[in-house]
């Protein structure tokens, strides 16, 4: 079994993300992600969940208690999809949009709602 480090750099890699899109993503320093692939540094448990649910594996796989990476099929995807950092920061940003997009985003939610 693989350590955490090596586990955090294997999800990250099967994604096919670098160190920094990784960074940006959570807004944490290169230093601390790369600390963390390397077993330098711990991540606390929210960050531990955050980056499970970025790159869609489990808690107890990165922590090497299972070899099944995978989270439950619907209820990992849809937790990973709520938290993902950059529909979060998409969903902040909302109310700056312009007023057509805004239209536009109204038109496609009475949509999904009749269905």
């Amino acid at each position: 079994m693989g350590s955490l480090g090596g586990r955090l750099r294997e999800a990250r890699e099967y994604k096919g993300w670098s160190q920094t899109l990784v960074c940006e993503k959570l807004e944490i320093s290169n230093s601390r992600l790369s600390g963390y692939e390397r077993n330098y540094r711990e991540p606390d448990t929210k960050m531990l969940s955050t980056l499970a649910r970025l790159y869609d594996v489990s808690i107890d796989w990165l922590m090497g208690m299972t070899e099944d990476s995978k989270m439950g099929e619907t209820e990992g995807d849809m937790d990973a999809f709520i938290h993902d950092p950059e529909l979060q920061r998409w969903y902040a940003d909302l109310p700056k949009s312009d007023l057509e997009d805004l239209k536009k985003l109204r038109k496609m939610w009475e949509i999904i709602k009749s269905e």
